[in-house]
C-alpha cells in the first residue's frame, strides 16, 4: 500500500498527465497495445508512446495484462473481479493509465477454439523426442516462444532447470500455448498498429514476437535504464537472438564511418572510462554496490599452480536466454559440465557468487563446492579487481560484464556463448561452438590468446555513449539507481524526479525525438544519433 506521501506523488503524476499530455477524440480504426504494469519510470516512457499513437496515427490505446500466468502459482478468482473493479473505479495502476490516454483495458481469456488448439499442440511437443535444446527452440505456426516459456518456467517455479516429464511443466506448457493462441487470434482479428512491452524476454514477449512475425513495430523496455528499443526485424531463430537488450550489436559498425584521428580520441575516453570502472569510482546502475574497490582488507594468499581459474556465477532464474541462446540451454547445464571438467583438470579452480544471486544460485554453488574440493568459494563481495593478486589468469562466465571489466588486468575471459556484449570484439575469449569451448579450457596451458586492449578501450566508449543518449532520461543516475533496497524504477519516486525537471523545452525535444526514432524503425534511438 502506498502511504500519504507517496499518494500525492502519485496524484501530481496524474494532474501532470491530464494537463500537458493532449490528444484527439477522433474515430479510431487502429490499436496501439501497450501492456499495463506497475513500473513508474516505463509509465512515464508509455505517455509519450501513447501521445504519439493517439496523434499521429489515430489509434485506440488499450493497455493489455500480461503478467498472471508468469507471476501467480495459482490466480485467485478475485483477481479477474479486481481487473474489472479497478477500470470502474479507477484503483491506482488504472487511473495512472487512463491520464496518459488509454481508453480500454484488456485481459486475456481463451475460448473454446484455443483451449482446444493448445491441448493439440501439447500433444503434439510431448509426442516429439523431448529435451531442452528442443524446447528453447520451439516454435508454434512459426514463431519462436520456446525460449520465452523456458525462461518463464524457471521464474515462476524457482527452478535450476526443468523437468520436461514432469506434469507441472506440461501443465505450464499448456496454459502459455493458450496465451500465444489468445494472442495470436487478437492480431488475426484486430487493425494492430503498434504494440509496446514491457519485457522482451519471459511470457510478456509473446504478442511481441507475434508482431515482430507480421512486420509491425513492436517497442519493450531494455535494460536496467529502461532503454526503449524496435524489436522488428531484430528476432533471429536462424542466429537465436531473441532482440532483448541487443545494442551491443550495433557497436562495432559505429566505428565504419569514423576517422582514425576521433577513434584515438575515443579510445582515450574509453580507457578512462574502464579505469574509472575498476577504481570503484564508476558503478553500474543495476548494481547497489561497485564490484570493484581499493581496500586491502581482503585476504589474497594465492597458491603455486601455474594455472588458476575463477568462475563467475550466474543468477540461475533470472532470464538464462537474455540475449538469445548460449552454448548450454541453462546455467544448471553450464554448471554440470563445469563440474566434470573441474574434476578432469589440475588448475587451481575458484567460484564467485554472483551480486545479486537468488537462494537457488547459492544453493546451486554450495552443491559444486561439496562436489569438488579443489574449488575455493570467493565471496561475492571480495572486490574483482583484487583477483589479480591471486594470479588468476582465466575467468568463466556465460555473457557477464566482467568480459569486458578484467582484460585491462591481462585476465583472460572465457565465454560461453555467441550471443553475448563482447562477441564482435577481441579482448575476451569467443569460442566458436561447444565444442571449441570445451577444447579451450581443457587446453588452458597452451592458451595463447592476446588482449586487444584498443577494443576494449572502443568497446567501453560506445557503450557509455549509448547509455548517455537516452531518449528520455537524462540524468541516469538521479533515476536508476535505489531507493533502500529497491531499484528506484519501480517506485512513485521517479514520478517526483520527473516531475521536478520538467520543462518545455525538454517535452517537446522528446516528443520530436520520439516521432524520429519512430519513423526510422531502429533498435535503438541511438543508433541514429552522431558521436
Amino acid at each position: 500500500m502506498l502511504n500519504d506521501n507517496k499518494k500525492k506523488i502519485v496524484k501530481n503524476f496524474i494532474s501532470h498527465n491530464q494537463k500537458f499530455i493532449k490528444y484527439k477524440n477522433e474515430k479510431k480504426n487502429k490499436i496501439f497495445l501497450v501492456e499495463f504494469n506497475g513500473w513508474s519510470a516505463i509509465h512515464i516512457i508509455f505517455s509519450y508512446l501513447v501521445n504519439f499513437y493517439r496523434n499521429k496515427k489515430n489509434c485506440k490505446i488499450i493497455a493489455y495484462e500480461c503478467f498472471d500466468l508468469l507471476n501467480r502459482l495459482e490466480p485467485p478468482w478475485y483477481k479477474n473481479f479486481f481487473w474489472k473493479f479497478g477500470i470502474l473505479l479507477n484503483i491506482r495502476t488504472f487511473e495512472i493509465f487512463k491520464s496518459f490516454g488509454t481508453d480500454e483495458f484488456l485481459k486475456p481469456y481463451y475460448n473454446q477454439e484455443q483451449i482446444k488448439n493448445a491441448n493439440l499442440e501439447t500433444k503434439k511437443f510431448f509426442k516429439k523426442k523431448l529435451s531442452l535444446s528442443n524446447l528453447e527452440n520451439y516454435k508454434v505456426h512459426n514463431i519462436w516462444i520456446g525460449d520465452l516459456i523456458y525462461d518463464s518456467y524457471l521464474k515462476k517455479y524457482q527452478k535450476e532447470t526443468i523437468d520436461l516429464r514432469s506434469s507441472n511443466f506440461k501443465i505450464f506448457f499448456n496454459d502459455c500455448l493458450k496465451l500465444f493462441y489468445f494472442w495470436n487470434d487478437y492480431f488475426k482479428k484486430n487493425n494492430i498498429e503498434a504494440i509496446a512491452g514491457c519485457h522482451a524476454v519471459y511470457l510478456t514477449g509473446i504478442p511481441l514476437r507475434i508482431a515482430d512475425k507480421k512486420n509491425i513495430n513492436c517497442f519493450a523496455v531494455s535494460g536496467f535504464n529502461c532503454d526503449l528499443v524496435n524489436l522488428k526485424g531484430n528476432i533471429s531463430y536462424s542466429k537465436k537472438i531473441n532482440g532483448s537488450d541487443i545494442q551491443f550489436k550495433f557497436f562495432k559498425n559505429l566505428f565504419k564511418n569514423i576517422s582514425r584521428k576521433e577513434i584515438v580520441k575515443f579510445r582515450k575516453e574509453g580507457k578512462k572510462i574502464i579505469q574509472n570502472i575498476v577504481s570503484g569510482k564508476k558503478r553500474y546502475n543495476y548494481l547497489k554496490n561497485s564490484s570493484f574497490n581499493n581496500k586491502k582488507n581482503f585476504n589474497t594468499k594465492s597458491s603455486k599452480n601455474p594455472i588458476k581459474v575463477v568462475i563467475f556465477a550466474h543468477d540461475f532464474i533470472d532470464s538464462p536466454h537474455i540475449y538469445g541462446n548460449h552454448f548450454f540451454s541453462d546455467f544448471n547445464q553450464w554448471f554440470d559440465f563445469l563440474n566434470q571438467t573441474i574434476k578432469k583438470t589440475d588448475y587451481d579452480w575458484y567460484i564467485k557468487d554472483h551480486p545479486t544471486s537468488s537462494f537457488l544460485t547459492k544453493k546451486k554453488i554450495n552443491e559444486l563446492l561439496k562436489e569438488n574440493k579443489n574449488l575455493k568459494l570467493i565471496k561475492k563481495d571480495f572486490p574483482n579487481n583484487k583477483l589479480k593478486l591471486l594470479g588468476i589468469q582465466f575467468v568463466l562466465t556465460v555473457y557477464g560484464t566482467v568480459a569486458s571489466e578484467l582484460p585491462i588486468y591481462n585476465i583472460k575471459v572465457i565465454n560461453a556463448s555467441k550471443n553475448q556484449p563482447h562477441a564482435d570484439f577481441n579482448f575476451s575469449i569467443n569460442p566458436k561452438n561447444l565444442d571449441d569451448y570445451k577444447k579451450l579450457i581443457m587446453n588452458l596451458k597452451n592458451n595463447r590468446f592476446k588482449i586487444d586492449k584498443k577494443q576494449l578501450y572502443s568497446y567501453h566508449y560506445i557503450k557509455d555513449m549509448f547509455l548517455k543518449k537516452h531518449l528520455f532520461f537524462q540524468k541516469q543516475e538521479k533515476y536508476f539507481g535505489y531507493l533502500g533496497n529497491k531499484p528506484l524504477r519501480f517506485t512513485p519516486t521517479v514520478y517526483k524526479y520527473w516531475l521536478d525537471d520538467f520543462n518545455f523545452k525538454r517535452h517537446n525535444q522528446i516528443l520530436k525525438n520520439l516521432e524520429k526514432f519512430i519513423n526510422k524503425e531502429k533498435y535503438s534511438y541511438t543508433i541514429n544519433e552522431k558521436f
